[in-house]
């Protein structure tokens, strides 16, 4: 490389240019001068260091220049091959869509032909069914609103019985006159009890309120207390809070004045260390610059006695000079005919160094100029198969618009036969219309025929159903006579069974049948007051409120006189309380004991 092997010089520092130096032992010609100190041969580093870095230079030049033309022939090559790829690519996909299209178009106009045969075969069933439910639609209507009707008259009918029957026993009950006495006594008896149940109820509101307001006062009391017990343990903390504050700031103003009394120490004791030091430092300057004074007047002594030397050695150089002289001369003569023959050889060497590095420049030079011509060759090639590649590829461009334009042509004239077809399939669609047409025109005719006829067939069933209902009426006037003798029949055995009823009421029983008494009433919508569990009063209070004023007279009784017991739940707060069912007997039993 660079002609042969060429060694890396060493790399020259660069530091602090020093000063001349002078040699006091090699005195010049004049006197008070100096000889220098030359530098020594095959030293000149800085001069190989350049050659070096020039050779270097020229050498990544011209390799830069190879990267750049391999880089350059390969984004050439890329560029070609991702440009290839890619119009094949096109070319396949255009060849599927193709294939897919020509695919579609065989099988559309099935698909149109059989869509228009379900459209078509639709429309028609739609139409006869229009037709029908037109036809049938009037009597399907009265059907149903008839019956809608009977259903609603039966309906109402049952309803109207019942409410009859219930109002008839209301009634009977109230109207009765041998139940009188036992309502009155009844009502007597429950309006008894139920101001008995209103005290009860008022005093076990007044025992709730009475608990009520002994429970607040025990909570104002305990709050009270714990408010004073509160108020006495932030007072404690205040007091120990300020004590210990009093404390710190005890603490804290004692160790100010420990802390002020030590800074005034310790600045005196500075301010002695200071005096001290400036008397240290004193002294010192006054020794350094006795020092100095002394150091200079031996150096000026020094010089005297250097000078005195110099001036007796340059005498002494002065008379030896004269005896020197030829001989130095002579000795001149001779070292500049070495010299001179010494310049002769290294003119030679260096001569015959530019020679072998002009030749080595030759050798690289037509090496370059081989390589150019080699990459001239293949970029000949390369654009050879370049143009060839074009050239095909614009042949095969050519064929595919010819193919193009021809599947163009053809896919024209499809279309042409397509509309055609249409247009005919059109036409057709168009008269079978028609005469769809025509055959809803010829079945309404006939349908309005058949309307009227219908109409005048109805008039005639109107008329024989006139006379038929006439004759209905008159057989209804007579099945109304036989069922209100029927009827009154009944009523009569309704009576007999109303006062038999109300004779087993009197013996047995009254019952109240759907209308309560408005205290009952009352108390089925009753709010519990139940006072707090813990107290017995609570016990009897909610078995109170859970059972009717019938419960609380029935308790007075014997236990043989309870057939059962049924849950009902009164109290929301509480379980459910048993509710006693009276026995039939009760009434009997209870008159028979008074």
């Amino acid at each position: 490389m660079f002609g042969g092997e060429l060694p890396i010089p060493k790399a020259v520092r660069k530091p602090r240019r020093p000063p001349d130096k002078q040699d006091i032992l090699c005195p010049g010609l004049t006197p008070g001068s100096y000889g220098h100190i030359g530098r020594e041969p095959n030293t000149d580093y800085d001069v190989k260091w350049r050659q070096y870095r020039q050779r270097k230079k020229e050498f990544c030049a011209s390799r830069d220049g190879q990267w750049n033309v391999q880089a350059q022939q390969d984004r050439i090559m890329f560029k070609y091959d991702s440009h290839a790829a890619k119009r094949q690519l096109q070319r396949q996909i255009k060849e599927k869509v193709q294939e897919k299209m020509e695919a579609y178009e065989k099988t559309v106009e099935k698909r149109r032909e059989k869509l228009h045969e379900l459209l078509a075969q639709e429309e028609r069933q739609y139409v006869y069914e229009v037709v029908d439910m037109a036809q049938k639609g009037d009597v399907l209507k009265m059907e149903e609103m008839k019956r809608r009707s009977e259903f609603l008259k039966a309906q109402k009918e049952q309803d109207r019985l019942k409410i009859v029957h219930e109002k008839r026993l209301q009634q009977y009950r109230d109207r009765c006159v041998e139940l009188r006495p036992a309502l009155i006594k009844r009502h007597l008896i429950e309006s008894k009890n139920t101001q008995l149940q209103q005290m009860r109820e008022n005093e076990a509101k007044r025992q709730a309120e009475r608990e009520l307001d002994r429970m607040w006062h025990a909570l104002m009391q305990k709050d009270i207390k714990a408010k004073m017990d509160r108020e006495q343990q932030e007072l404690l903390a205040v007091k120990d809070k300020n004590r210990d504050l009093v404390e710190v700031w005890n603490k804290q103003m004692r160790g100010r004045e420990l802390h002020k009394k030590e800074v005034e120490r310790i600045a005196l004791e500075d301010k002695a260390e200071m005096e001290k030091l400036s008397e240290k430092l004193r002294r010192e300057e006054i020794e350094a610059l006795d020092e100095k004074a002394r150091k200079r007047a031996k150096i000026a002594k020094e010089l005297m006695e250097q000078i005195a030397s110099q001036e007796e050695y340059a005498r002494k150089r002065k008379e030896e000079e004269d005896s020197f002289n030829r001989a130095f001369t002579k000795l001149a003569e001779l070292e500049y005919q070495k010299e001179k023959d010494k310049v002769q050889d290294l003119s030679s060497q260096a001569a015959r160094e530019t020679h072998m590095y002009r030749k080595h420049l030759q050798e690289l030079e037509e090496e370059r100029k081989k390589e150019e011509k080699e990459l001239e060759a293949l970029l000949e090639v390369h654009r050879k198969e370049i143009e060839r590649k074009q050239t095909e590829a614009k042949c095969k461009l050519a064929e595919a618009k010819a193919a193009l334009q021809r599947s163009c042509l053809e896919g024209r004239a499809q279309q042409i036969e397509d509309k055609r077809k249409a247009a005919e399939q059109q036409l057709k669609v168009k008269q079978a219309e028609n005469e769809l047409l025509q055959m809803v025109f010829e079945q309404n005719e006939r349908l309005q025929a058949e309307s009227d006829r219908l109409q005048a067939e109805a008039v005639r069933q109107y008329r024989d159903d006139l006379s038929k209902q006439i004759q209905y009426n008159s057989m209804l006037r007579e099945k109304e006579q036989a069922e209100l003798e029927r009827q009154l029949e009944q009523g009569r055995q309704e009576e007999e069974y109303y006062q038999k009823i109300v004779a087993d009421m009197i013996n047995l029983d009254i019952p109240e049948g759907n209308c309560p008494h408005p205290f009952k009433r009352v108390f089925e919508q009753y709010d519990c007051r139940c006072p707090p569990r813990q107290s017995i009063i609570f016990i009897w209070f909610c078995f109170l409120c859970g059972c009717p004023v019938l419960v609380w007279l029935l308790l007075r009784l014997k236990s043989r006189h309870v057939t059962k017991i049924q849950p009902k739940q009164k109290c929301f707060g509480h379980p459910p309380m048993p509710i006693l069912v009276p026995h039939p007997n009760l009434f009997a039993l209870m008159t028979t004991k008074k």
